[in-house]
């Protein structure tokens, strides 16, 4: 397996205060957590701490700060040698999320504070040499400047001739994001957004996305990971398929596995030259050895496979 060309995250880096508990606390008591820790977080950062873990040439772009909190993040993303050099930056102290992990029930609960922290533009992207990378990933958020740096992409593969894939991670702001779908490769679409659209199962999420999107023009793959439940995808044909999961041998952390399928399926797809069942499949994969403990050192034993 060969990686010709490298990967481009783009999106938000931020820190995460995370809290180990034996079960979700009570509200208004006072307990001890079972442990603690912080880490670097926010969706792209994580699938590029992933796709490097996974011996990707990867970079970073979005936002970073130049306050003394965020040194930090930045020592980390220069130790796992993730590339920021196009990066913007800010005097601006980052955001951050309070996150609980309940051991019992082996869930997690994010609450995000965001005290208007500077987006990256359209004009920084466009300092970007697109010719350095063979996939380019997106959060998908502020449609206003993500459409102009996708059609930027675009316009860059129909003058040079390079084909740079473009995935979105879909999973938040339904109306506002929408528009984003129809002009990426890949979409993959999170089963908490597909629940608050009223779609109860990954088989209506997918199809009932597809039939939200504009035009009769060709549409992207839609994937939607479903926890237990394995994934499913419908393809730029309207075929459907099912992928189960792997089973962890153990439940521990489920901070970013999300992120990790969305890695492992980039991995899979433009490393592994999978086709598209067989690298949903080891997006599964990736997901299910991640929550297998914390944090995602751990996941650099899938290398190669």
């Amino acid at each position: 397996m060969n990686q010709l060309k490298s990967i481009l995250c783009v999106g938000h880096t931020v820190i995460d205060f995370v809290t180990i508990s034996g079960s979700y606390p009570k509200e208004d008591t006072d307990r001890r957590c079972l442990d603690g820790f912080w880490q670097r977080g926010g969706n792209a950062s994580n699938v590029s701490t992933v796709l490097r873990t996974l011996d990707c040439k990867v970079d970073f772009f979005g936002m970073l700060s130049r306050s003394e909190a965020f040194r930090a993040l930045l020592e980390d993303l220069r130790k796992r040698e993730i590339g920021t050099k196009d990066c913007p930056a800010t005097d601006k102290d980052p955001p951050f999320s309070s996150v609980i992990l309940a051991l019992d029930s082996g869930t997690r609960t994010i609450i995000h504070c965001n005290k208007n922290y500077p987006e990256s533009t359209f004009e920084d992207f466009i300092k970007i040499d697109l010719s350095q990378y063979g996939w380019v990933h997106f959060e998908a958020h502020n449609p206003k400047q993500v459409s102009k740096m996708i059609h930027r992409i675009r316009e860059h593969n129909q003058k040079s001739g390079q084909r740079i894939i473009i995935s979105l991670d879909f999973e938040s702001r339904f109306e506002q994001n929408l528009e984003l779908c129809h002009l990426c490769d890949f979409v993959v679409f999170s089963k908490e957004l597909a629940a608050q659209r009223g779609w109860s199962t990954a088989k209506e999420s997918v199809e009932g996305l597809s039939g939200e999107l504009p035009g009769n023009g060709t549409k992207p793959v839609i994937i939607c990971p479903w926890g237990s439940g394995g994934a499913v995808l419908l393809d730029a044909s309207g075929n459907f398929q099912e992928v189960p999961a792997h089973k962890p041998e153990k439940v521990v952390d489920t901070l970013g596995a999300g992120d990790s399928f969305m890695a492992g399926f980039i991995y899979g797809t433009l490393v592994g030259q999978h086709g598209l069942k067989d690298a949903v499949d080891f997006a599964n994969r990736v997901a299910s050895h991640k929550i297998s403990g914390f944090g995602y050192d751990h996941i650099a034993s899938l290398r190669g496979t």
